[in-house]
């Protein structure tokens, strides 16, 4: 995982995002900054993809406790 703050999006590595995109890795953009706050490169993250006609972003963004990433 890779952020960065200044730009405004963090690079995930993710499973499948039912009936969104296969897995892969990939920038997510965040339009509050503030959500790269919450975690930090090397963590797991759970996070909320919101898909819209200009792109998907993240709403939500936090680190994963152990047993509950989706």
């Amino acid at each position: 995982m890779q952020i960065n703050h200044q730009e405004g999006w963090i690079e995930i590595n993710h499973e499948e995002i039912k009936d969104l995109m296969p897995a892969m890795q990939m920038e997510f953009w965040v339009r509050d900054k503030s959500l790269l706050d919450q975690v930090k490169e090397g963590d797991r993250v759970d996070f909320t993809v919101l898909e819209r006609t200009d792109g998907e972003y993240l709403t939500e963004l936090k680190k994963s406790t152990p047993g509950t990433a989706r």
